[in-house]
């Protein structure tokens, strides 16, 4: 796992020449704005402590014509990459990873892709301030998530996160979330992705109440056709301030007649016990939704009564 301490993040933001800018993202890693069909010349600097030194450059191991502790390299297109610079005898002094990042009229997203109309879908299981946030990689592109920051605008040093190991999503925990207040503003979420020397940047903005989406509802069979739903163990308590709403469909067992068949309507109600008529075979589909706002509902449950 990699843990990333989140915080207001601090741009050192300097003209590289055009509309283009030189981002310090994080050490050692800079960002270079720039149009595609422009090169522009980014200064990069081997360190304070090297002044006067014989000092030469290297970018993916090849070495560079030029030397000193300031030198400027040509960025064409998306040509970012990795550049050393080296002592007399060749030692590594220093490294810098160049990212390039299109500006915004030719940033067509290439690394993430669309899922149901955005890049980055975010759940909550609950009102506990933990959420999850995930995405679905482009084909052919499998790209490393190279900085995350998730901020509330009352408060900018209260969210940690930690990436996925296959780094395909994020979990998040907003340390000062209360549970039983109402929530006053959003949650920015922004992570920025690369693909070889392309950077991409995702943001996201919700609240946790437009996120949360309950886990599965439990079925229990009490007597006869009378069935019990018990509300997931996961869920915020206590249950009367975080009220639940379920949905039930009552569905035949013969096939293609699964919870998700959008032309049986169902009931809803928040009893928590239901009684199905005269039927002695079918499946008794079950899921919930938080009762006070318009969230996800739940994966479906379901019991099933077979014909003895």
């Amino acid at each position: 796992m990699i843990m990333l301490l989140l915080s207001a993040v601090l741009f050192i933001i300097q003209p590289a020449g055009g509309s283009s800018q030189h981002d310090q993202l994080v050490p050692n890693v800079i960002v270079v704005e720039k149009e595609l069909q422009t090169a522009i010349e980014v200064p990069l600097r081997c360190g304070g402590e090297y002044e006067g030194m014989d000092i030469s450059w290297r970018r993916e191991g090849t070495p560079l014509p030029k030397r000193g502790n300031h030198i400027n390299v040509t960025v064409e297109e998306m040509m970012g990459g990795n550049f050393t610079c080296h002592d007399s005898a060749g030692a590594v002094l220093n490294h810098q990873l160049l990212l390039v990042q299109l500006s915004r009229r030719d940033n067509d997203r290439r690394i993430l892709e669309k899922t149901d109309g955005d890049y980055i879908k975010c759940l909550s299981r609950n009102y506990s301030g933990i959420f999850h946030c995930s995405w679905n990689w482009s084909p052919n592109r499998v790209g490393t998530v190279v900085h995350v920051s998730a901020q509330r605008s009352s408060n900018r040093d209260n969210i940690t996160c930690t990436v996925d190991e296959n780094e395909s999503g994020i979990t998040c925990l907003d340390q000062f979330q209360c549970s039983y207040a109402e929530e006053l503003d959003y949650i920015t979420l922004s992570v920025h992705i690369r693909y070889m020397y392309r950077l991409e940047k995702y943001t996201s903005q919700f609240s946790i109440s437009e996120i949360v989406k309950p886990d599965k509802v439990s079925i229990t069979k009490l007597s006869g056709n009378t069935f019990e739903m018990e509300y997931p163990s996961t869920w915020s308590l206590p249950k009367s301030y975080f009220p639940l709403t379920f949905h039930i469909k009552v569905m035949p067992l013969r096939k293609g007649g699964d919870c998700s068949n959008e032309q049986v309507q169902g009931s809803r109600t928040q009893n928590r016990t239901v009684s199905v008529g005269n039927r002695r075979e079918f499946r008794l589909c079950v899921r919930a939704q938080d009762e006070l706002c318009n969230s996800s509902w739940s994966d479906w449950s379901f019991y099933e009564v077979k014909r003895r």
